[in-house]
């Protein structure tokens, strides 16, 4: 069963210009004139702004999310629209994204000069973290470096090593059936290892996040914003949470665990109301806990917000993706 029906599209009608025998045909052709240039308008929005939630795989168990048509923005919306964050009135975090259908590939942009957070493989079972951005390293800034990375790999050195750490099921439901899964930290096919490159060049070590949990939680809600409109038009739309635990020392014991970030995505709960089609707007907000007892496994675990990140606005705009990391 997919959880999202396709949504037929609308057309846009032709008008023939047919003369009166009262002398009406200036009059006539004025009026249709006006009704073309209206039904112009509307058929080029309804082109530019036309997309849907498009399934990606065919799911069979009761209640079953195609999960990874809801982490990534309708491929429809996304080829001209991206989300965007606002502090003060102005941004302050992007998130572009950008399915390779053939490489089956996410890229999840974080800036508009094309430098992704994350990229994502996927494969007819799971969704897998592939390459995530890499902040400092020996002491050096590499935020905005398209040159450098963090990148997973289970060093089998098969062509499926890359496949490593599962982050979500391609079908599962939330808060339910297969919604929940660990990785450990160096045992093939399914592990944390993963590898550092700097100006393009792997560095030697291999390291790894220990043990690692995902869970995709119940559903939420959060409001955003969709500013294709003259005036924007703030809603109410759905979020599927995943949370992510890693740097744990005992498999199965969340309490051993160092650092959680919860990665929201977010859908329609029924249709986008500004053109009534039923929207999928990929990765929306981001939070970073950490653990105050160190990861303490016979103490529970008391997690303390860090940092955060909230795409809740729906701008125009996309980018030409910039990744050079290896």
């Amino acid at each position: 069963m997919t959880r999202f029906p396709v949504r037929a599209s609308s057309t846009c009608a032709t008008t023939q210009v047919i003369p009166d025998n009262q002398g009406g045909l200036l009059r006539s052709t004025r009026k249709l004139t006006f009704l073309f240039l209206t039904l112009s308008a509307f058929c080029i929005l309804a082109q530019r702004s036309f997309g849907q939630i498009q399934s990606t795989t065919t799911c069979t168990g009761k209640g079953d999310w195609d999960v990874l048509s809801v982490m990534m923005m309708d491929p429809g919306l996304a080829s001209g629209y991206h989300m965007e964050g606002l502090t003060n009135g102005l941004p302050s975090a992007y998130i572009y994204t950008i399915w390779d259908q053939v490489g089956g590939k996410v890229y999840y942009v974080k800036n508009p000069q094309g430098n992704p957070w994350d990229i994502n493989l996927y494969d007819s079972k799971y969704i897998y973290q592939w390459v995530t951005e890499l902040q400092s390293y020996e002491g050096v800034n590499h935020w905005n470096d398209p040159t450098s990375c963090k990148k997973f790999n289970n060093a089998s050195q098969k062509s499926t090593a890359d496949y490593s750490m599962r982050w979500a099921a391609r079908c599962a439901v939330p808060g339910g059936a297969s919604s929940s899964m660990w990785n450990t930290p160096s045992s093939q096919p399914n592990d944390t290892n993963y590898y550092t490159y700097v100006d393009k060049v792997r560095q030697t070590l291999s390291q790894n996040l220990n043990y690692s949990k995902l869970l995709l939680q119940k559903t939420g809600t959060m409001s955003i914003t969709d500013n294709r409109p003259k005036t924007p038009k703030k809603f109410s739309i759905t979020t599927l949470p995943l949370e992510y635990d890693y740097s744990c020392s005992v498999t199965k014991n969340v309490n051993s665990c160092k650092n959680r970030e919860v990665f929201y995505y977010g859908l329609d709960t029924t249709v986008n109301p500004v053109d009534n089609v039923k929207h999928s707007y990929g990765w929306v907000q981001w939070k970073y806990y950490t653990n105050s007892t160190g990861g303490n496994a016979g103490t529970s675990a008391k997690w303390v917000l860090q940092n955060s990140s909230t795409t809740d606005q729906l701008m125009s705009g996309q980018i030409n993706l910039n990744f050079q990391c290896f």
